[in-house]
């Protein structure tokens, strides 16, 4: 075998190794770049999440200090350090059981993923005494 024929065999041979080293590190990169990112969304949902639980506790604190607090719609917005909330506050009156009737509804955002928290408690309009009657999370609309 003559030194340019062995050549020929080394360079095809150098391309084909190459490649495959290539395709290994784009594909390592692209595992990386999803796997990076899948546990970044799974952050943001739990900022969201608690955004949305602050929008709701923040609300609820204010209709304890304030028995009157919304009597119309009353709609304003709350930042956290990792996200923000729109807190929607909404009130009817029981005269049967004269009790205030509150309605308590946050969208929690962080990054761009969103969460839509419900609440709903209970005023005695007497004595002020107030009932979280329930707190559930539901489908962002």
């Amino acid at each position: 075998m003559k030194i340019g024929e062995k050549a020929q065999v080394a360079l095809p041979f150098i391309l084909i190794v190459s490649g495959v080293i290539v395709e290994i590190v784009i594909a390592s990169s692209f595992v990386a770049y999803f796997l990076s990112n899948s546990g970044l969304g799974e952050r943001l949902q739990v900022q969201a999440q608690t955004a949305a639980d602050t929008g709701i506790w923040d609300a609820l604190n204010k209709i304890s200090g304030n028995k009157d607090f919304a009597s119309s719609q009353t709609v304003y917005g709350i930042s956290t350090t990792s996200g923000s909330a729109t807190v929607t506050v909404s009130r009817t009156v029981n005269n049967a059981n004269n009790t205030y009737v509150y309605a308590v509804a946050s969208l929690g955002t962080a990054g761009t993923r969103e969460k839509y928290v419900v609440a709903t408690a209970i005023v005695d309009q007497l004595t002020g005494q107030m009932q979280v009657q329930s707190i559930n999370e539901q489908a962002v609309q």
